[in-house]
């Protein structure tokens, strides 16, 4: 989730630790903390997914029931067909072909509104995290903070992940 250029420095800097001895190392204090843990703990990614399904429910809504007008016709058509005049079918399956496009005129763009709008908040939530890393790490004086999938092997008692999470909960 970090940028990939922080985690790709912060690789090469602990690639020149290791080249430069145990010595320097054991001098840099280093943490770790899972962002994608962190953000699924805290109640802000709750508020935010509520925010987003009551924002969009009424347009979801609408979607949902032409689908579901949409399968209940196509039923009807195969069920009933063999028995409807060439009329009757002719008619529902106008129908059918205006209720598609009507789908696809509003499922599409509310779909891509739903993905953006997700994306727009995941970015608060992440820079709300940032933050948090950036307080904690402060407080208890560490070097380097790495984001856990950047760590190949990593003891237990360097995961802040909890601290993290703690911090964040307390930002409004």
């Amino acid at each position: 989730m970090l940028n990939t250029k922080v985690v790709k420095c912060a690789l090469v800097l602990l690639a020149g630790l290791l080249v430069a001895g145990n010595a320097a190392a054991k001098e840099m204090k280093i943490a770790y903390v899972d962002v994608q843990a962190v953000a699924a703990k805290i109640p802000q990614s709750a508020a935010l997914q509520e925010t987003i399904r009551s924002e969009f429910a009424q347009r979801v809504e609408a979607v949902n029931k032409l689908e579901k007008d949409i399968n209940f016709n196509i039923e009807k058509l195969r069920r009933d067909g063999p028995t409807m005049s060439t009329e009757q079918q002719d008619s529902l399956k106008t129908t059918l072909t205006t209720q598609r496009q009507q789908y696809e005129q509003l499922a599409r763009p509310l779909d891509e509104e739903i993905r953006n709008r997700q994306a727009e908040e995941r970015n608060k939530i992440l820079a709300l995290i940032k933050t948090a890393i950036d307080v904690v790490a402060e407080r208890e004086k560490f070097d380097l903070v790495l984001n856990s999938g950047a760590a190949v092997y990593a003891k237990p008692e360097y995961d802040i992940s909890e601290a993290v999470a703690t911090q964040v909960s307390k930002a409004k």
